[in-house]
């Protein structure tokens, strides 16, 4: 086990490694796309539908996500759900023109991406197809 530094010394820490990964500890991750064939896509949508994302939105969101092999997270501020669970995306309580992050991590998530966003974007909730 490796000791915990006290203000008055120096050296490593156990907190920190240069093999860590790049995200966050805590919050959720950076809301920038990033596509280098092996990490996650992420894209942040705006949620115009007047009622949020409800249950017939969330519905349709999650079978959506069910289709894809690729893992589907909405983060909704420090908030995250996986979206392939219809009740974890109602527990997110996404509001009226709330910004959502969308990341999708798997082999198909260049193709996921495009068409849950734009289940995530259609005015009416019912805009699109499956």
């Amino acid at each position: 086990m490796t000791p915990k530094l006290t203000s008055n010394e120096s050296g490593p820490t156990d907190l920190a490694s240069p093999l860590a990964p790049l995200t966050p500890l805590f919050g959720r991750p950076n809301e920038t796309t990033i596509v280098n064939g092996t990490g996650p896509i992420r894209r942040t949508i705006r949620v115009v539908n007047p009622l949020g994302l409800h249950m017939r939105a969330a519905d349709r969101f999650s079978r959506a996500a069910e289709q894809y092999t690729s893992k589907v997270t909405i983060w909704n501020g420090e908030s995250r759900a996986n979206g392939k669970n219809l009740l974890d995306l109602i527990m997110l309580v996404v509001l009226p023109e709330t910004d959502v992050l969308v990341e999708v991590d798997g082999p198909d998530a260049a193709l996921a991406i495009d068409a849950l966003c734009d289940i995530l974007a259609a005015p009416g909730g019912e805009d699109y197809t499956i």
